[in-house]
Order: C-alpha cells, then sequence, then structure tokens
C-alpha cells in the first residue's frame, strides 16, 4: 500500500468492539508516534496509555471516546518543547498534532479504527489522571477494533475540496 491509499483509508472511526487492543499493534502505534518529528528534535510528547476499565470510565466523564477499548491521551511536556527565541512561540501543540497523526495513520495501517478527540477540558483531565505540572494534555486517541463499516477510501473524491481551492502558487497570490 502506497502512502496516499493509507492516508485515503484512514477515517474517524466512533463505535468500537469492547476486544482489547493486541499489545503488538499498539507498540506499532506507539514506535509510530515515537518516531514523528518534532520542532529541534526537542520530543516533548508524552503519551499516556488509558486501557484500564476504570481509567476508562473516568475519563468517557469528561471526553468523548466512542467506548474505544484504549485512549492515548498525547500531552507536551512544557520543560521539554521548543520555543522560538524572538517570540516565545511554543511548539508543544503542533509537535503532538505531528505524533497524533503518524499514530492515527500506523492504527490504520494495522487494521485499526481510531478516533482524534480534542474536544476536552485539558485541566479536567489533568487532574483526573494526576499529571505531571508541566505536561499539558492536547489530544486524545481513541483506539479500537471498528464497529462499524469503514468508509471508502474514494470519499475524498468528493468530501474534499480540490487542489485548486486549497494551493496556490505564490505568483497568483501577489496578482
Amino acid at each position: 500500500m502506497t502512502f496516499l491509499d493509507l492516508a485515503k483509508k484512514r477515517c474517524s472511526v466512533r463505535s468500537f468492539t469492547k476486544e482489547p487492543v493486541d499489545p503488538a499493534l499498539l507498540a506499532v502505534i506507539l514506535e509510530a508516534g515515537r518516531v514523528a518529528p518534532t520542532a529541534a528534535n526537542s520530543q516533548s510528547q508524552r503519551i499516556v496509555i488509558i486501557d484500564e476499565k476504570e481509567d476508562l470510565r473516568l475519563l468517557s466523564e469528561v471526553a468523548q471516546i466512542y467506548g474505544a477499548p484504549l485512549a492515548l491521551l498525547i500531552c507536551a511536556d512544557q520543560d521539554a518543547t521548543w520555543k522560538r527565541s524572538f517570540d516565545n512561540f511554543d511548539t508543544g501543540p503542533i509537535d503532538t498534532a505531528v505524533v497524533m497523526t503518524h499514530m492515527t495513520l500506523a492504527a490504520a495501517d494495522v487494521g485499526l479504527g481510531a478516533v482524534w478527540v480534542d474536544y476536552f477540558k485539558p485541566e479536567k483531565v489533568k487532574a483526573l489522571f494526576n499529571l505531571p505540572s508541566s505536561w499539558h494534555p492536547f489530544h486524545l486517541l481513541a483506539i479500537g477494533k471498528p464497529n462499524v463499516p469503514l468508509k471508502s477510501p474514494d470519499r475524498h473524491a468528493t468530501l474534499r475540496l480540490p487542489l485548486d481551492k486549497t494551493v496556490f502558487r505564490l505568483e497568483d497570490i501577489r496578482k
């Protein structure tokens, strides 16, 4: 499968079986996150595995995880993120998004469903799991075996804007 085939195969899954995620498949997903690029190679991502029944129940009270048997909480260690010297721009949100993208694609590659969740209150999640003070939770990745048919990779032909609506040559912008 080519990268573009994988990218088109990936879709958000919002219904999962209760079947636990095979640890070998989780290892592949985590490795994809580990090798993801980060600004200045800071590697500030901190990934928390949430797969115990009670922890998943608690998490589902503050975030919609669609009954997934596994959730990965992707945080940035603010003490380790790269900050731009002239304006102190912090790359933590970007780095964690790149890590999430790698892991989301890896989940699709190994035949699992996943959905990227950002609708939660970070401070509630941080307190709920007693995270270190320098860790900021940015994203959740709910993962599991899909309980619904996956969307067709062909959907992008109609659901995505054509390139001429999102990609521009600089000389055209300058006109």
